[in-house]
């Protein structure tokens, strides 16, 4: 196990600069804008070519190689968008739903529901620990404009014995995190805040269930 890979088994969390280059970063940002987005963001940009090289391209990355397990691809693409006109705060939470192809009746998946027209649910524990997160950052992500807040070890969901930790990015840098982490963020106080947030999970899922991408 690498060293970058046992922080990140241990932490469940990991901040790394320049994931994508500033030619990828020009690319995602003439795509974002040529794309059809509700303002606060999306949840499908997955569905588009570009999206999915980009997320071909990290898997790549020397460090995200190191901790994005041998089999795994992007399952999910979120994109968010901070602004003065909508802006939010969400509380410490781990995220448990992944978009999927379709509802069945199984007593190991709950939560159902449907978001942009696809449908979501929780999966068995045993999926959640094994999936990846990338979060990436198409600016600076400093304290005033509502950065990632986590509560390192929290993904072991024992009880927290850390303090939280806040989560400065720069442009074109990454939060890589387990989705089981505890995290939050507040309202930004000026300036924006974009984020291609990613998952990265095994083409198998237990139960017959299938991803939606």
């Amino acid at each position: 196990m690498s060293s970058v890979d046992q922080e990140f088994q241990e932490q469940g969390f990991l901040i790394l600069d320049g994931v994508i280059s500033e030619n990828e970063l020009q690319l995602v940002e003439e795509h974002i804008e040529n794309t059809e987005v509700q303002s606060a963001g999306t949840r499908t940009l997955l569905k588009y070519s570009w999206c999915r090289s980009l997320a071909n391209s990290l898997k790549d990355h020397p460090s995200l190689s190191q901790v994005i397990p041998r089999g795994h691809s992007a399952k999910q693409c979120i994109y968010f968008k901070k602004t003065p006109e909508k802006n939010w705060s969400l509380r410490f939470h781990r995220d448990r739903s992944i978009p999927v192809k379709e509802k069945i009746e199984s007593p190991d998946w709950d939560g159902w529901s449907t978001k942009e027209g696809v449908v979501y649910a929780q999966p068995p524990q045993e999926v959640l620990k094994n999936l990846v997160t990338v979060r990436v950052h198409l600016e600076d992500n400093t304290q005033l404009n509502g950065p990632l807040k986590v509560i390192p070890k929290s993904h072991h969901e024992t009880e927290p014995t850390t303090e939280e930790h806040t989560c400065l990015v720069k442009e074109r840098g990454a939060v890589v995190m387990r989705p089981l982490l505890l995290h939050s963020s507040k309202k930004m106080e000026e300036g924006i805040r974009r984020v291609l947030h990613f998952v990265f999970g095994p083409d198998e899922l237990p139960g017959g269930v299938e991803w939606a991408y």
